[in-house]
């Protein structure tokens, strides 16, 4: 089975960064537009990845985490945002890692580089980063 990436986003620019980030026959991307789609799909969906934009309406980016590791404790998450974001460091303090998607930096770049990270500590990602 192809590998699958959720991506917990509202903004379509967010899925183009998301999708250019990860390998062109890398995982097939399923997008969620609240936190509370995200939360169903990390119940019934067998992801190897959660992209997190922290902007997602709903649940706020700490609370969606906790929340998610307890339902899918093995799944990987990076969180993103398009904004300079007050909660990046406490999330950065879970160990999540955090990926400013901002005009200044070159958010496909960064995030490709965070996913390769991931994928060399967690062998069991299938995908690779790369692509763009």
């Amino acid at each position: 089975m192809k590998a699958c990436a959720i991506v917990c986003t509202k903004n379509p620019a967010v899925v183009d960064v998301v999708s250019g980030a990860l390998d062109a026959c890398g995982p097939r991307l399923l997008v969620c537009r609240s936190s509370l789609d995200v939360l169903g799909a990390a119940q019934v969906v067998d992801a190897d990845l959660l992209i997190l934009d922290l902007e997602t309406p709903g649940l706020n980016g700490l609370l969606l985490i906790s929340a998610i590791k307890k339902l899918a404790p093995a799944l990987p998450i990076v969180a993103i945002s398009t904004k300079p974001h007050l909660e990046a460091r406490a999330v950065s303090s879970t160990g999540v890692p955090y990926v400013p998607l901002t005009s200044r930096s070159n958010g496909r770049e960064v995030l490709s580089t965070e996913v390769a990270r991931l994928r060399s500590t967690r062998p069991l990602l299938p995908f690779q980063a790369g692509g763009g």
